[in-house]
């Protein structure tokens, strides 16, 4: 009997449990394991799926891809003049698309966009939020995609660059 009160007293908190995922040299919380899926030339992704018992579902992705040719050779001016158009060059694409697009700080003061679009999958509506950055000759998109259209978890607070 002990042992099923003391499960009915876990399993709340057991739900909500986060996950701090390190993903190439950065870490990102999730209330799930990010795995590995994928390897598409230079990029890597991960992901993880959850749903809640209000059948709500969550799906947190990671995109990495190493632009090491890219930035090769910049610095001081040259490599803030190819960070400023990569960001620009994210957020034209995301508002042709008809995504809006916010310019953000992470945390640690590191330029970000946060790209927003709404997509609907066999009548089923979903908000995707984006987080677009440069670290370490990378750039990374930290989404979230759900069907809690109310959602206001704060994707970029989520990700912590040392």
């Amino acid at each position: 009997m002990r042992k099923i009160i003391l499960l009915g007293i876990l399993l709340p908190f057991m739900a909500i449990a986060q996950t701090d995922n390190k993903i190439e040299g950065l870490t990102i919380n999730t209330p799930c394991e990010l795995e590995y899926t994928r390897n598409l030339g230079n990029q890597n992704n991960y992901s993880c799926v959850i749903q809640n018992n209000d059948d709500k579902i969550f799906q947190y992705s990671v995109t990495v891809q190493n632009l090491f040719e890219e930035m090769k050779g910049l610095s001081g001016n040259s490599l803030q003049i190819f960070k400023d158009q990569f960001l620009q060059s994210a957020k034209e694409n995301a508002k042709s698309n008809g995504e809006s697009t916010e310019s953000i700080v992470l945390a640690n003061g590191r330029k970000a966009l946060k790209i927003k679009a709404y997509l609907t999958y066999s009548d089923q509506k979903f908000v995707n939020t984006s987080i677009v950055f440069l670290y370490k000759q990378k750039s990374f998109i930290v989404n979230l995609t759900t069907n809690d259209l109310n959602n206001t978890s704060n994707l970029a607070k989520r990700i912590r660059i040392k």
